[in-house]
């Protein structure tokens, strides 16, 4: 089996039902092309179960309720040992699958059989669009114009650390569903992450709780050629994540680590440069915020010296700081 879509999911039954038929659907689109779903399910409640039942009967899934909330990350790596597919798609339980997916993804296969790795990119759309129809959500009801989260016009081989560029993925490969790789490689090098930095408790609360995917991408795939798939294939949702009041710190506190840790695996000294010199571009409305919202912002877990001092020495944060002030002082001349 080529691929295992897999989701691990938790106490979110309509968007679990909404993203399984975005897969049927895509199924019908294009029967060819052999996958099978992997759920591992953290809920309480068993609204899902159904849910699961009816799709069962209709794509190929393996299901497992977990007897308790093992937290996301053991249920992100459990879900993908569940798998059996060559390569494997971690996808949240709130993404929609475009109805040429597996037709694309089919004809990437076919062409690029020397690849570990493959760049997903995707739209962006608010959950609240979805109120409009009923459920589940068909796919061919999505909008014809919706964002995108890379530019990038063509699709491209390259290696890995060619992926870790602001014009592919701003965040980095931070997005769980931007990035399809082969499962036994990920899973060999899985063991060179800090578990007990990795399974602490609190949301974000560790780099290694944060990122520990992109960590293992960086180990197992750093020599290995990667495709990238500019056109956006997967939908993903946003306006009702439990995390969205950590944004900012997720992105100058978390994504510049980030960075520091690629360059340790080996990501070029002037990209890196490049790259944390773009990500601090709102250093200072960010922490702004971050100060304002306190703990419910992620305050707690700012260190001074690391994500303060080390980075004010970057161009770009005062740069755009003169460009929003230029920018306000205009409009309000204007008024």
């Amino acid at each position: 089996m080529k691929l295992s879509i897999c989701i691990p999911t938790f106490n979110r039954p309509d968007l679990l039902n909404n993203c399984l038929n975005s897969i049927l659907i895509a199924k019908k689109y294009f029967t060819k092309f052999r996958f099978e779903v992997c759920i591992s399910d953290n809920s309480n409640n068993f609204q899902s179960k159904s849910i699961i039942n009816f799709y069962k009967k209709k794509i190929s899934l393996i299901y497992k309720k977990n007897k308790k909330n093992i937290g996301y990350i053991k249920n992100y790596v459990k879900v993908v040992k569940m798998a059996k597919g060559e390569f494997v798609w971690v996808i949240g339980d709130d993404e929609i699958l475009k109805p040429n997916t597996f037709k694309i993804l089919s004809e990437n296969f076919k062409k690029n059989t020397d690849i570990d790795f493959m760049y997903i990119n995707s739209n962006f759309l608010q959950s609240e669009y979805f109120s409009k129809f009923k459920k589940p959500f068909n796919s061919y009801l999505l909008p014809k114009k919706m964002e995108t989260f890379s530019k990038i016009k063509k699709n491209k081989t390259v290696m890995f650390f060619d992926l870790i560029h602001h014009k592919v993925s701003w965040d980095f490969l931070l997005g769980i569903f931007q990035s399809i790789y082969k499962r036994e490689m990920f899973l060999k090098n899985l063991k060179f992450i800090d578990k007990k930095e990795m399974y602490k408790t609190g949301e974000w609360s560790t780099f290694e709780n944060t990122t520990f995917y992109c960590e293992t991408y960086a180990i197992a795939f750093k020599n290995s050629k990667s495709l990238i798939q500019s056109k956006p294939i997967i939908v993903s949702t946003y306006g009702h994540k439990s995390w969205e009041n950590l944004w900012d710190f997720i992105k100058i506190v978390r994504i510049p680590e980030l960075l520091e840790m690629y360059k340790k695996k080996g990501l070029g000294t002037i990209n890196y440069l490049i790259m944390k010199n773009f990500a601090l571009k709102d250093f200072f409305s960010c922490f702004i915020r971050i100060f304002k919202n306190g703990k419910k912002g992620g305050l707690h877990y700012v260190n001074f010296y690391k994500h303060i001092l080390t980075n004010i020495v970057y161009p770009s944060i005062y740069l755009n700081l003169f460009k929003k002030i230029f920018v306000r002082i205009i409009f309000y001349e204007k008024k």
